[in-house]
């Protein structure tokens, strides 16, 4: 998985959180490689800046826009053409929670 399969629109459920949370991932505008989009979560919305790299995802999530409120880091499932990611959402305590992550048709 690279940067151009994590482009676009993506829905995320978390084990024990309300949800779906949706994520649009683009092109950050200032690294190269790497994404950069919106989080949004039934409690409000965040920022997400990360890569994928030979089928691994990390990517810094930030309610604020300022500090690193969560990290997550997954893999890409086998079979799945790089639709289908999970792994662990870390929030800032390094409390972690499974997640699913699914690309929507665009």
């Amino acid at each position: 998985m690279d940067q151009p399969e994590l482009l676009g629109r993506w829905t995320a459920t978390m084990t024990g959180q309300p949800g779906p949370i949706q994520l649009q991932l683009a092109p950050h505008p200032e690294w190269n490689g790497t994404v950069k989009g919106s989080i949004a979560r039934p409690a409000g919305k965040s920022v997400g800046v990360g890569d994928g790299n030979q089928g691994k995802l990390t990517m810094e999530e930030s309610a604020d826009g300022k500090k690193v409120s969560g990290t997550w880091l997954g893999d890409v499932v086998e079979g799945s053409c790089a639709r289908e990611i999970r792994g662990d959402w870390l929030d800032d305590k390094d409390n972690s929670t499974p997640f699913v992550m699914r690309k929507q048709p665009q």
